[in-house]
């Protein structure tokens, strides 16, 4: 594990869930990076005078410092409302980042949210979109199924627990910086009664599952990174993404119409698909001084296709499939430069 991106939905999710872990994490010398959609200003606990998406941001950083976390990107997403924006919009932030910190791990909630908290299940998907189309590994936090039914019948709660055949991994952990962690979020802290008893029953284990891992044979593996335009294909669009890429210095050596040559070569008729062959000079030249072969992988291609009549979809092939498919690890520093710049490129779009 080289470097590891928590993805949350709320400020304290990192500590009342994570903080053991992560301090498990960076007494080992894991860099830990962290993405936080909102401020939790829905709350319904407020221990501190003062606005509460002010406090509990103030609050995270505290927090995040004292579980040693290198770095925090705080969104201003509204709270308790993630589910009304799209998948595609979160998992570019996620995207983002992974850009631009190369992370090998992502760390979530586990699916089902733990607390049953849509904003947490929302946030989970969208790492897992973002970690599908650059092929990092997810882990999730979860708590024991029999811990989840006595936390809901005490307090009348709704945590999602898991068999422990649904467990990959188990850990013994300490919670003297968690504690501390938690104090810093004095505003959700002071009177969380559910959370204090949790602690109590978990003692010093913590649990998390695998919920995507590159390269298991996983069926859904995705070999893309995908955006979602709102507007319809057309050839506005096209020239859109056409700058983008300019812009990230990679140029179009080939146009294929995909759905022009299907209809005259078979009569067959299809969605609006256009194929960009795209490429970066500099970057396709130290692949090739690496490996004369891989010009059997270039150009990077750009698809350009309808999704439905009123979007477009934005698909790139990920750079690290040049890895992945020779085998040479000396590729591996070409494919992060070419996926740094073709995640920019898609940022661009929806920017």
């Amino acid at each position: 594990m080289d470097r590891v991106l928590v993805v949350v939905a709320h400020p304290d999710d990192e500590s009342f869930a994570l903080g053991a872990v992560l301090d498990l994490l960076t007494a080992c010398g894991v860099p830990v990076t962290l993405l936080c959609l909102t401020h939790g200003e829905a709350s319904t606990l407020h221990a501190r005078a003062g606005d509460l998406a002010t406090v509990r941001g103030t609050e995270l950083r505290a927090a995040a410092a004292v579980l040693g976390v290198e770095s925090v990107d705080l969104l201003d997403y509204p709270d308790a409302h993630l589910g009304q924006y799209p998948l595609d919009e979160l998992a570019g932030h996620v995207r983002r980042l992974i850009a631009a910190q190369h992370p090998s791990h992502l760390l979530v909630f586990d699916t089902g949210g733990v607390t049953g908290h849509p904003d947490h299940q929302r946030a989970t998907q969208a790492a897992l979109t973002a970690a599908r189309a650059t092929g990092r590994t997810v882990l999730a936090w979860t708590i024991p199924e029999d811990i989840a039914v006595r936390l809901n019948d005490q307090f009348g709660t709704a945590f999602v627990g898991r068999r422990p055949d649904e467990i990959d991994l188990r850990l013994s952990v300490s919670r003297t910086r968690q504690r501390r962690a938690i104090a810093a979020h004095r505003s959700q802290s002071l009177h969380n009664h559910v959370l204090h008893r949790r602690l109590a029953l978990q003692r010093d284990h913590e649990q998390l599952r695998t919920l995507y891992q590159p390269n298991q044979g996983d069926p859904t593996m995705s070999y893309a990174y995908t955006t979602r335009l709102p507007q319809p294909f057309s050839a506005a669009v096209v020239d859109r993404v056409r700058a983008a890429l300019k812009d990230q210095g990679f140029g179009v050596l080939t146009e294929i119409d995909i759905q022009a040559t299907l209809q005259t070569k078979l009569g067959a008729t299809m969605e609006d698909y256009l194929i960009l062959g795209a490429c970066n000079p500099p970057l396709a030249h130290q692949a090739l001084d690496i490996d004369r072969e891989i010009g059997l992988l270039l150009p990077c291609n750009v698809v350009v296709r309808a999704d439905g009549a009123e979007a477009t979809l934005v698909q790139a092939l990920d750079p690290q499939t040049m890895v992945k498919v020779t085998g040479r690890p000396e590729l591996k520093a070409v494919a992060d430069d070419a996926a740094d710049r073709l995640h920019a490129a898609l940022d661009q779009l929806t920017a």
